[in-house]
């Protein structure tokens, strides 16, 4: 464990020392502000869960550009020889960078609580789909990194494996659509495949056990997957 929490220190600190981490929560926050003034505007109500429910398409293209360093530019720079050959495990080893990134993201989440306190200063929203619509925010955004940690340890390229990463996600989203489009049994089946339909659970207001079985699955997966390939790269 002191082995994962030293990976993750490190990947925290390189990137708040990065410019590009308050970019991108600059831009985050900047189009949540947008979103939410947008609906006040055109219809005169403080809708926070429609703002939260852009929030993730917003995050579908800030994921790949989290992470397509995390793995790319360490092979590219030679560092990542140091850790094949260091007395750590490959699963310590990216278990420490997804937490990092993880821990990333909620920082970029938490920037939500000041807008939040503002709006349950003023009003008296109901709580309940609110912290249902985070929750959903949060475990749809964990996927989007594992999946996005996946894609940068296929290349030493961070164009290449940023462009992989939101190939990825682009696809699990407009599952959705396709499966709606082809109706039926296997339209269904394609549908429930999607990354956007499990979410919209959450943003009415209902945490159900399957949506978060599906997250976590599909976290599982991914991370097994990068695990998996960086093992067969460490023993050729």
């Amino acid at each position: 464990m002191d082995k994962i929490t030293n990976i993750m220190r490190r990947e925290l600190s390189s990137y708040f020392l990065s410019p590009i981490a308050y970019v991108l929560m600059a831009v985050f926050i900047a189009l949540y502000g947008v979103f939410f003034t947008g609906v006040f505007v055109t219809y005169g109500v403080a809708n926070l869960q429609f703002s939260l429910a852009n929030l993730l398409l917003v995050f579908l293209f800030i994921a790949p550009l989290m992470t397509m360093r995390a793995l790319a530019e360490e092979r590219k720079l030679g560092i990542e020889e140091l850790y094949m050959t260091a007395p750590i495990t490959t699963t310590e080893y990216i278990l420490g960078k997804f937490l990092a990134l993880a821990i990333s993201y909620l920082v970029m989440l938490s920037l939500l609580l000041i807008h939040f306190g503002i709006v349950f200063y003023f009003a008296k929203p109901d709580w309940g789909p609110v912290l249902s619509s985070l929750t959903g925010l949060m475990l749809a955004g964990f996927t989007f990194l594992a999946i996005g940690l996946f894609t940068s340890s296929l290349s030493d390229s961070q164009i290449i494996s940023g462009l992989a990463g939101f190939g990825i996600l682009l696809s699990y989203w407009l599952l959705g659509w396709v499966g709606n489009s082809m109706g039926g049994k296997w339209g269904e089946i394609i549908g429930n495949l999607s990354l956007l339909s499990y979410y919209q659970d959450f943003n009415k207001g209902v945490i159900d056990t399957k949506n978060i079985i599906f997250y976590l699955s599909n976290i599982g997966v991914f991370l097994f997957l990068t695990i998996r390939h960086m093992e067969a790269r460490r023993w050729r």
